[in-house]
């Protein structure tokens, strides 16, 4: 049985990656995958560090459908974008991205409210400008953003369902830098445990990211759920959030075996011609497709 992998989390100049699409698609076809999807971050009506400029998505698409053509016999390439959840301001259906003609979407929650200046505030900045934002927007109170983090994409998943969960737990990553809550207290494990639930429930797969798997064997979702996550068919796909060509199987292996050892069977694939994912199975080395 043929065994490669895949990977449909992944940037590019158009937003804060490094190199354009064609070198992640050649380092995709050297390492010998099978798919690969190229998801920037979509644009905002706002400016940020790491979102696509509006102008630049006319381009975006018509270069991944260039390369599509080209690479065709070689690798499957997917269009895709990353968007951020922004309540009446942006999702994943959009009338600016169904019109992009992506065939999947990566929706994920960045930004949690405002500060009073109206300037966003996005749990992934660094963590002294988080604590600024907890202590101005939310009194200090890491309870109160958590759930607020939660309860958006919670909304999202009701009301505007990608076809990917992106890094659904990822507000813990500031954790990695002082303690801010108890990752095993019950309140929080059920705040991630009825996002996964809704997600399942909605048929949203829900991405392993692997990120920061290399740096800090850290994974998001947190591995401490993949049990837990087997035992409630939550539908998952694996992920690396690569920025760098060299970055698209990063953490892989690893986290493949780890997914295993907890009994997860199946990752999410993309079928052609269904047109939509699909599960198969897979080892530490690969997907069986």
């Amino acid at each position: 049985m043929e065994k490669s992998w895949a990977n449909y989390h992944g940037h590019s100049f158009y937003c804060d990656g490094q190199g354009v699409p064609e070198d992640y698609v050649l380092k995709a076809i050297e390492l010998g995958m099978n798919t690969i999807g190229v998801s920037s971050h979509a644009p905002v009506p706002f400016t940020t560090d790491w979102n696509m400029l509006s102008e630049k998505l006319p381009v975006y698409i018509k270069d991944l459908a260039d390369l599509k053509v080209k690479y065709k016999n070689q690798i499957n390439l997917l269009s895709a974008m990353e968007v951020d959840y922004i309540p009446s301001v942006a999702g994943p259906h959009h009338p600016r991205i169904p019109n992009a003609s992506l065939d999947y979407t990566v929706g994920s929650v960045h930004f949690v409210d405002a500060f009073e200046d109206d300037a966003p505030f996005s749990i992934d900045d660094a963590t002294p400008k988080f604590v600024k934002g907890m202590d101005e927007i939310f009194g200090g109170d890491i309870r109160k953003i958590i759930k607020r983090y939660f309860d958006l994409q919670k909304e999202m998943l009701e009301k505007d369902p990608p076809k990917i969960l992106g890094h659904p737990d990822k507000i813990r990553m500031h954790n990695r830098n002082r303690f801010f809550f108890d990752e095993t207290a019950d309140w929080y494990l059920e705040e991630v445990r009825s996002t996964l639930k809704l997600a399942a429930e909605k048929e949203v797969i829900v991405e392993i990211n692997t990120k920061y798997f290399e740096a800090a064997e850290y994974t998001f979702p947190s591995s401490t759920h993949f049990k837990w996550m087997a035992q409630n068919k939550i539908p998952v796909t694996l992920n690396s959030d690569a920025h760098k060509p060299e970055n698209l199987l990063s953490g892989f292996m690893e986290v493949a075996e780890l997914l295993l050892e907890n009994n997860i069977k199946h990752l999410w694939q993309y079928n052609n011609q269904a047109g939509d994912f699909v599960p198969k199975n897979f080892e530490k080395d690969g997907i069986e497709w």
